[in-house]
């Protein structure tokens, strides 16, 4: 396998990037500017919410700035690299761990544990890539499952993180509930802009291209010249990295993590859900997904639950019936989620 020696692309691989540029070739029902400026909207739009809505709202508004954060990470591999996996828990996890870990041990402040939870975050997942990155299809997503399942038990045995019990992780006890709603919507707003422009960014540069010709056709791709393990890798650490920082705002924002929460298959199996109904390979997706798959779930459990349907009451867990049945719809209907119908795609598969 090739590694990557240069950081300027050889001319065999500039070949194979055109090649995935023509790939992806669209043509849109509306033009190119309206997708920046409606994401521009919709943080404009969210700007005051901090303060001005309530604090069910301003909590419900979090939690969907989180997603964001953590599915525009996700999307860049699984997305755009087309290698489904769910291990963004892992990654979460990492960041929210080393977070807790740093402010019960040394009482650091959110903003100084966001690097470190990033950092960390990139660590494991440079370990996870070279585990699993050689490995394709339905064979690495369930790597990654099974290696969900591994942390929760590594950070369960051991007593620095808190084990089975957990950390709880202290914020400015200065602030009243309204504050600190105000200060981690605001926490997870600004995080959300910068995953959504790194998610653009990478979308429109040679890097994202590359990806995309691993989605189309990896080996053609790898026989065209692109290094696919080294660019899968960047993908990976890149969006660990902003899975992380998440992972650490979310653990001072919930104020406890233990393994089964901090490395739940919910949140994993959610940041799917999200960027297939938003749109896969598209930076716009996980923005609106967010918005649908969190907003929805707050709707089925205010409204499911002491619902009788036929003499039958329905459990908590139908709304998550509910979203399942929707990702098996938008799998095989809607493949390309939201975003896939306001535009049309035309273009080829690379050949060689």
């Amino acid at each position: 396998m090739p590694t990557d020696k240069s950081t300027n692309p050889t001319p065999t691989e500039n070949i194979a990037l055109a090649q995935a540029k023509a790939s992806v070739v669209t043509t849109r029902s509306i033009p190119r500017w309206v997708f920046p400026v409606a994401a521009a909207v919709i943080f404009l739009v969210l700007a005051p919410m901090g303060a001005a809505a309530s604090l069910g709202i301003v909590t419900t508004l979090t939690a969907i700035l989180f997603y964001v954060i953590v599915a525009q990470g996700w999307n860049l591999l699984g997305g755009y690299g087309g290698y489904l996996n769910f291990g963004a828990a892992i990654f979460v996890g990492s960041g929210a761990y080393m977070a807790a870990w740093l402010n019960d041990s040394f009482d650091w402040p959110v903003w100084a544990t966001l690097i470190p939870g990033g950092i960390a975050a990139v660590v494991v997942s440079i370990v996870i890539g070279y585990a699993t990155l050689r490995l394709r299809s339905h064979y690495f997503a369930i790597f990654t499952l099974v290696l969900t399942f591994l942390a929760l038990t590594v950070v369960k045995n051991t007593p620095a993180l808190g084990g089975a019990i957990g950390l709880f992780v202290r914020v400015d006890r200065g602030l009243d509930s309204r504050q600190i709603g105000m200060l981690f919507f605001y926490l997870m707003f600004g995080l959300a802009i910068l995953a959504t422009v790194v998610a653009y960014l990478v979308e429109n540069s040679n890097f994202g291209y590359a990806l995309r010709a691993i989605s189309e056709d990896e080996p053609a791709a790898q026989v065209l010249g692109v290094k696919t393990v080294s660019v899968k890798l960047r993908a990976l650490v890149l969006g660990a990295a902003l899975g992380g920082i998440a992972g650490s705002a979310w653990a001072f924002w919930t104020g406890y993590i233990e393994p089964t929460g901090a490395f739940s298959v919910k949140i994993a199996l959610d940041i799917v859900l999200v960027c297939v109904i938003g749109g896969l390979g598209s930076w716009l997706g996980p923005l609106i997904g967010s918005f649908i798959v969190v907003g929805l779930e707050q709707i089925l459990r205010v409204t499911l639950p002491g619902l009788d349907l036929f003499g039958f009451e329905l459990p908590a867990e139908t709304n998550r019936l509910i979203l399942g049945v929707i990702l098996i719809v938008f799998a095989l209907f809607i493949r390309r989620g939201v975003i896939g119908l306001l535009k049309k795609r035309r273009g080829r598969a690379i050949a060689v």
